[in-house]
Parts: C-alpha cells; structure tokens; sequence
C-alpha cells in the first residue's frame, strides 16, 4: 500500500491538475455552458453516447441531474431528443447545428489548452508526460495507448 506521503502528493497533484484545467470554473472555456453541460456535450458529440441512461453512468451522474441537466440543453436548442427507433419509451440525443458548432469550440479550446499546458517542455519533456499519461490510463481504466 501506498505511504500516507505518497498518497497526499497524488491527492495534491489531482487539485493541482483540476485547478490547471478548470474544472472548478463555473463556466467550460469562456461559453455559457456549465462544466456538466460541456461534458455531456463532449460525450455526445465525441464518444456518441445517445441515450441518457449512457451518458450519466458514463459520467458518474444521477439520472434525475443528467435529465434536468439535458433538458437545460435541449431547451437551449444546443441538443435534440429523438424517439428511439427501436424503444418507443426512449429517447436518443443529438447535438443540433449549433450544438455542433458550441461542442467543436469546447473540443478546440481544450486541445489549446493542453498545448499551452506543455509548451514550456521539451520534446522528451512531453513525451514523458504522456507516458505517465498513458501508464495512468492503463492502470486506473484498463485502457491501452498508442
């Protein structure tokens, strides 16, 4: 098991990174958008999780918040709901035109703020970084990188 030092110094480093990110910001890169709404936003338009239900377990959210939260959106003309074709009692989501344009904004502004996160580094600098990246992503999720 880790040591107590070890375990403050990830627990300083995931308040260090979140703080660098802004996740604690009310807004998601300068849109009106709350941080919940960017990220169900990014988990339609780029992992196209349709359905509700797949969104808040992909999230870690209620489903009454995810709903309330999507119908926020919905109203906002930035997503639609479409009866399932194959569950007359489901919904399938999907970014509108504008929703399109707000969601390729936030996925633009996010890859800029990575670079200017490592542009200070080196070259072996980055790299390095994204090994431990992927090292994290492979421990922690069970995902291989590339």
């Amino acid at each position: 098991m880790l040591t107590t030092e070890k375990i403050r110094r990830i627990r300083q480093l995931n308040r260090d990174y979140t703080r660098v990110l802004g996740v604690m910001n009310k807004q998601i890169f300068g849109t009106t958008l709350s941080w919940p709404e960017g990220r169900i936003m990014i988990e339609i338009g780029l992992n196209h999780l349709t359905a509700p239900m797949q969104v808040a377990s992909r999230l870690g959210l209620d489903r009454s918040y995810t709903s309330r939260t999507i119908n926020r959106l919905v109203k906002r003309g930035l997503i639609e709901k479409l009866p399932s074709p194959t569950d007359s009692r489901s919904v399938q989501l999907r970014l509108t035109p504008e929703g399109r344009r707000v969601f390729a904004q936030i996925n633009t502004r996010s890859d800029d703020q990575l670079v200017d996160l490592i542009r200070d580094l080196s070259t072996a600098e980055q790299e390095e970084l994204y090994a431990s990246f992927a090292t994290i992503d492979k421990l922690l999720f069970k995902r291989e990188g590339k």
